[in-house]
């Protein structure tokens, strides 16, 4: 059978052109490349995620000594005292070249927030970061270890051996990765959360230093044989290492860390009312620890 040019016409088209064919197949292999891409994507984000987060999850031994038994703890915060002074006073100190700024807290109860408090409330008297946290694949936000609001319970972790536990007007911080703080505090409808150990009876907790690198760094510490709470903060960028054994070295028996740095001019209240530093936690309200007047 023989075909004419006519007939090789009729059966392309009169607008067929070969080099069309290419130009339709291109586009479609670079969709099946971008599809392809961005499935792995999709598969190395979702693992990521899902590795970071059996990685805060685990429960790592604690190989360090502890000043108090989670007993002691719930005793020193049942009696821990009210004092007449309710405010904040602050001394700036340099340990071996880390210089810090020290935060006295005097009469002051923390409650946790997600909620920016109002900058007119005469209660407030020092906002710092808190806890962490993360947003996952649904954009839902979830807590990292054990953290108990108002007796409820959110979430459960116990690699942070750290923590700060709230029943009432009364507080403690401590470090311990049994259960029995968490369940005190929710019989008795506190709030209570987990944040990396720093220091614990004196001994700097070098395997609990998961972040690297130097920042502003910033805690909450406690001295044996007192009551009193610091804010502690550096006023320079540090390592967790450095921060830590500067902490020890002043003669705090505990520390635990707090995330998120400072500003270099952190807002606090004295107990004369006297109003210092910025308030600027309007951009941050995701993990506040907020320290009242009682």
């Amino acid at each position: 059978m023989s075909y004419n040019d006519d007939d090789i016409q009729f059966l392309g088209g009169t607008d067929f052109k070969p080099s069309q064919i290419e130009d339709k197949q291109k586009p479609a292999s670079r969709r099946w490349w971008a599809g392809l891409v961005a499935l792995v994507f999709i598969s190395l984000s979702a693992a990521t995620v899902y590795f970071w987060q059996k990685a805060n999850n685990r429960t790592l031994s604690f190989d360090y000594p502890l000043s108090r038994t989670s007993t002691e703890i719930i005793c020193d915060l049942e009696k821990m005292p009210s004092d007449s002074l309710q405010g904040v006073t602050m001394k700036v100190d340099s340990l071996y070249g880390v210089s810090m700024r020290l935060y006295e807290l005097h009469g002051l109860t923390p409650t946790l927030s997600r909620t920016v408090p109002s900058v007119i409330d005469s209660t407030v008297c020092l906002v710092t970061h808190g806890w962490d946290y993360y947003w996952d694949e649904n954009h839902q936000y979830k807590y990292i270890g054990d953290f108990v609001y108002q007796g409820k319970e959110y979430a459960n972790g116990h690699s942070k051996a750290g923590f700060v536990a709230i029943v009432g007007n009364k507080w403690q911080i401590g470090i311990g990765q049994d259960d029995t703080i968490k369940e005190y505090v929710k019989a008795h409808n506190g709030s209570m959360f987990r944040q990396f150990a720093l220091v614990s009876a004196g001994q700097i907790c070098e395997e609990q230093f998961a972040l690297k690198g130097k920042v502003t760094r910033c805690a909450l510490a406690r001295k044996a044989g007192s009551t009193t709470i610091w804010y502690v903060e550096t006023i320079h960028k540090e390592s967790l290492y450095d921060f830590a054994q500067a902490l020890s070295d002043y003669g705090f028996t505990d520390a635990i860390y707090l995330t998120g740095g400072n500003n270099g001019n952190t807002f606090y209240r004295t107990p004369t009312d006297s109003i210092c530093g910025v308030a600027d936690w309007k951009g941050y309200a995701d993990n506040l620890l907020i320290f009242k007047k009682q």
